[in-house]
């Protein structure tokens, strides 16, 4: 014989209560899960777009060739080693060595000016070493308006180790990067073609050829 037994209107309602928990909590739980998705998703893309992160259209070359970029072209004409530069009537000493790049460039459109954090010398070991501080900006490439429609050619000044010169590169990145982000900003990275065995000259003049 099976028994049989009425629920009285209070049990029916707890019973309806505890089968609409589980899917209450499921609920939730999804709404939880969406948020936090939600809000990675909004953290992942802030630091995708922070300036500090964003990527470059890096474009590559070798000594004497042009390489162009969307917004601006650059060669590097002749690179030279030496323990001194002669910049107007001053002579600048080193106890390592200067390395002098001379950098020829023409812009695409707008004036543009290269600026020192924008500028460095990367080595085989990918050691960077910013432009010296030791020569001013204006006897320097990044002194210089780089203009639309024909080129500028002047020097830029690292003061470096004798054992930074093999395999090291000139690295020139777009100057507005630094302070927008910018997806699309291109940089350069150039090949000098040192080998580490150039003799330095004991003086170098930066004074423009023919002054």
């Amino acid at each position: 014989m099976v028994a049989t037994r009425t629920r009285t209107p209070g049990e029916t309602a707890r019973a309806r209560k505890r089968a609409r928990r589980p899917g209450f909590l499921r609920r939730l739980a999804g709404l939880l899960l969406g948020l936090g998705l939600a809000a990675a998703a909004l953290y992942t893309q802030t630091i995708a777009l922070s300036p500090n992160d964003e990527t470059y259209v890096t474009s590559s070359g070798s000594l004497g060739e042009e390489v162009v970029t969307s917004r601006f072209s650059v060669k590097v004409t002749k690179t030279a080693v030496a323990t001194s530069v002669d910049v107007a009537d001053t002579t600048v000493e080193t106890g390592n060595l200067f390395l002098v790049v001379h950098v020829s460039a023409t812009s695409r459109s707008e004036p543009i000016q290269f600026r020192p954090a924008g500028a460095w010398l990367l080595t085989e070991g990918d050691k960077r070493y910013q432009v010296t501080d030791k020569v001013a900006e204006d006897a320097t490439f990044l002194g210089k308006w780089v203009q639309a429609g024909w080129w500028i050619d002047a020097p830029l000044v690292f003061e470096v180790p004798k054992e930074a010169l093999r395999g090291s590169e000139l690295v020139l990145r777009w100057p507005d990067a630094a302070i927008a982000a910018d997806n699309l900003a291109p940089d350069v990275q150039i090949d000098l073609g040192l080998t580490g065995g150039e003799p330095p000259v004991e003086h170098y003049s930066l004074a423009p050829e023919g002054t």
